[in-house]
């Protein structure tokens, strides 16, 4: 079970693009780095601007998400959102 990834070719502008879409999903990435709690998932993460690699650590789903998701589908959503916006799956 993957509860971790990191994503390269992550510029600056992607990044806020990535925000952006994983917003709409309802995880909110605030600055650089954190932690993200939403409806039972959590996860770390730290974007670092000059090797543009973004770090998705510790996803953890609880209820009331678990009952829809588990950390291998929160990582593979934000795989998928990583792709779109033109990074790569490290």
């Amino acid at each position: 079970m993957a509860n971790s990834a990191t994503y390269t070719g992550i510029t600056p502008d992607l990044y806020n693009q990535l925000r952006d879409k994983l917003g709409a999903a309802g995880i909110e990435l605030a600055g650089n780095s954190g932690r993200v709690s939403k409806q039972g998932v959590t996860a770390d993460y730290a974007y670092e601007e000059a090797s543009q690699t973004l770090q998705i650590n510790n996803v953890q789903v609880s209820f009331p998400a678990s009952m829809m998701f588990s950390p291998d589908k929160i990582i593979q959503k934000i795989n998928e959102a990583v792709r779109g916006a033109g990074g790569q799956v490290a």
